[in-house]
Parts: structure tokens; sequence; C-alpha cells
């Protein structure tokens, strides 16, 4: 018997099981998260999740070779988008049809940071303190994502009429 003629989507490729290792002790250095266990049972949870199928649903989906954009960038545009408590970003269900790729990470880090301080992952105190890093460790979290759990063969069929 010989090898099967391909492999499945759903396993690693070569490289990314260490890359996403790398990632995980990167993020639990910057999360407050005293193991393993702990940063994935909140990746698993209400308060990532969410907002993590939004975006694929919103921007990944439709753009999966999509790169990554400029950290501090991003992580600085949704600090200020905290800070001023911007409604294009905090609002329920905001109008993203003509989102840029940067809105829509930006979306992203500040519903993750939004639920997660009213959780008490953060308190205002860090988020005074520490805005810039929280917000580019939850960029890490959405990079984290896309290096690990997403797959475009995962994606349901685009329908046309």
């Amino acid at each position: 018997m010989g090898q099967p003629a391909h492999q499945s989507s759903q396993q690693p490729l070569p490289g990314s099981v260490q890359l996403s290792s790398q990632h995980e002790r990167l993020i639990l250095e910057l999360l407050p998260f005293k193991d393993l266990h702990q940063f994935h049972e909140w990746l698993s949870g209400v308060y990532v999740r969410g907002s993590w199928h939004e975006f694929v649903r919103d921007f990944l989906s439709r753009n999966p070779a999509a790169p990554e954009l400029d950290k501090t960038k991003t992580a600085q545009t949704a600090k200020d988008a905290i800070n001023s408590r911007n409604v294009q970003y905090l609002i329920y269900h905001p109008d993203k049809g003509a989102w840029t790729a940067q809105e829509h990470h930006v979306r992203f880090i500040v519903a993750v940071v939004s639920d997660n301080m009213l959780k008490g992952l953060w308190s205002e105190s860090d988020w005074k303190k520490r805005s810039l890093e929280i917000s580019k460790a939850v960029y890490e979290v959405l990079a984290f994502l896309r290096a690990t759990a997403f797959t475009p063969e995962s994606l349901p069929p685009q329908y046309e009429a």
C-alpha cells in the first residue's frame, strides 16, 4: 500500500505546528494566563469566538490570502477607537459594506478587548497603563487564529443568484 494521493486539508502544513507553538508562547507572555490550557479555554470561549466568527464571515472568507497588517498601526487605531468609544466599532451590527481590511482587524481587537474588560480579564487600570500593549496582544491573538484555525476549505460555498 502506498501513501494517499493527497493529504487532508485539516493536516497542519510543515512548520505550522512550530509556528503555532511559538505563537502560543508569545501570546502567553502578553496575556494574563498561567498556562496553555487557560489560553485555549479563553480562545474557545464566547469572548473571543464570536468576534473570530464575525471576522471570518465578514472579511477573511472573502479575502483568505489577505496579508497581515502593520501591528502597531492597527493596535494604535484600536486603542484610539476604544478610548474615544467609536460607535463604528462598538455598534452591535455595523454596516461593513465599504470597510477596509484595517477596519475589520480593528473591529476584532475592539470587540475582544471591550468584551474581556467587561468580563474582568483586564481592568480599567490595566487599560490605562497598558492599552497599546493589550491591543497588540489581541492583534497577535488574531494572527494566531489566522495561522492555526482557518482553512479556505472550511468555508461554506458561495451561492450567487
